[in-house]
């Protein structure tokens, strides 16, 4: 991973982290009895394309922590460090990523504890249709995620 990489995921995860966790634990905990939260007012800027988007925000953060692949990383990640330490994911830049002239979510699995966060994987997640892609972290290329679960194997 390039260090202009690390810093700016070093950078997103201290203003994100807290975020991305809530995020995570609402989506994991919310009760089925307790309704769901009324959503935020239509801003201004409601022609920005995350505002068309028929995926939110939120809903790329759960099909992500819906991965059997993520699960098991947190899982290990409690057990591991007996609770001191979760994983949780962050979005590393609210700008959408353009592929192939597409937008997509910018999000990373992160191990996160009091003293650090270290991210493990980088997903993109299609505002339009939900398909995720995982950036490669040496080359950068992004793939698909049976590509990127094919190379957990090896």
């Amino acid at each position: 991973m390039s260090s202009s990489r690390k810093s700016a995921i070093a950078g997103a995860v201290a203003g994100l982290l807290v975020a991305g966790f809530g995020a995570w634990y609402v989506s994991t905990h919310r009760s089925e009895a307790a309704p769901a939260p009324a959503p935020a007012p239509a801003m201004a800027v409601a022609a920005t394309p995350a505002a068309k988007a028929a995926v939110s925000r939120d809903q790329a953060v759960e099909k992500l922590m819906a991965l059997p692949e993520l699960k098991r990383w947190a899982d290990n990640i409690e057990k591991r460090s007996g609770g001191v330490r979760h994983g949780a994911l962050i979005e590393t830049d609210p700008a959408p990523r353009d592929v192939k002239g597409q937008p997509y979510y910018q999000l990373s699995f992160v191990e996160n504890g009091d003293d650090m966060a270290q991210a493990l994987a980088s997903f993109l997640v299609s505002h339009a249709s939900g398909d995720i892609l995982v950036e490669d972290d040496t080359s950068g290329e992004l793939l698909q995620l049976d590509q990127w679960r094919k190379g957990l194997k090896d």
